[in-house]
Formats: C-alpha cells, structure tokens, sequence
C-alpha cells in the first residue's frame, strides 16, 4: 500500500527512503473510502493506532463528501506543511463506472461524487500533484473506463 510505505510502515526500502524518518508523517494523511472493514488482514488495528485519518466509505457517506473534503484540508493546515499529494486508486469507484481494476468491489462512489470529494483537494493551492492507479486497460478493451478517467482528470483540474 502506497501511502503505508509513505509512513514508514514495514522493513523494506522503499518504507525507508528517507532514512530513519518517513517520507509522510501519519498525522499529514487522509485515507477516504476504503470498502475492506470486513477483510481481516486489511491491518485495522494499526490504522486504527495511527494518527491517519481513516474515514472508510461508511464513514465518508456519514460524513458527507465535502465534510470529508474539509476535514482532509484541516489535517493539512500545518505551517510545517509545504504541499500534499492526492492519490486514488481507481478500484475505489463504483464498479458499474469502472470495472477496470483487477479487485473491484461492489458499491463505492460514482465519477461525479469522486470529483466532489476531491475537487477541493486538487485545487488547493497547496496541492502538487495528483496520481490515479489501478486502472488496467487490459480489462477496457473499448476504452470506455479510459475516457471516464480522462474526463475525470479534466473536471477536477479546471
């Protein structure tokens, strides 16, 4: 998992890349949406233990997107805080809208509710970037999931 790597979760050496302290401080992420509270092996109770904000797509739908939204931003409002990075992995999308991951899982949000979650996350001027993961154009083979991704990308970077 990327953003565990970015905390300095495990022994590898991508999990020290920046030596003895993470790339990512815990208390600097969001984590939004995740449908896998009833896998046992997710690792729940070290999230659960660490400073990440963990708002499960439950949660999120409670909260309400834009709460969500703001309440990502409030975490990044450190002075130490230069610039935050976005990352989504597709397979969070509903999979009647995507179905081109490799694990989808039923429910999940739609393309225009991503773009009211994230929008304020990407146009923050402290944003430096974005990237979108998990898409596999071998299970797309007209594209159209392309195109959803494309128009995605276009909304939230007006």
């Amino acid at each position: 998992m990327c953003p565990g790597l970015a905390v300095g979760r495990g022994d590898t050496p991508l999990a020290r890349l920046a030596g003895s302290n993470p790339l990512v401080e815990s208390r600097d992420v969001a984590h939004l949406g995740r449908r896998d509270a009833s896998d046992p092996w997710y690792g729940h109770e070290a999230l659960a233990a660490s400073e990440i904000l963990d708002l499960p797509d439950e949660a999120l739908r409670a909260r309400g997107l834009p709460a969500a939204a703001a309440d990502s931003l409030a975490r990044l409002a450190s002075p130490d805080l230069s610039g935050f990075w976005v990352h989504m992995d597709v397979d969070v999308l509903n999979p009647i809208e995507m179905p081109a991951v490799d694990s989808p899982e039923p429910g999940g949000p739609t393309v225009n509710e991503i773009v009211d979650l994230l929008a304020p996350l990407v146009r923050h001027p402290r944003a430096v970037g974005m990237e979108l993961s998990i898409y596999d154009p071998a299970l797309d083979p007209d594209r159209a999931c392309a195109g959803r991704l494309v128009t995605l990308l276009e909304t939230l970077l007006r």
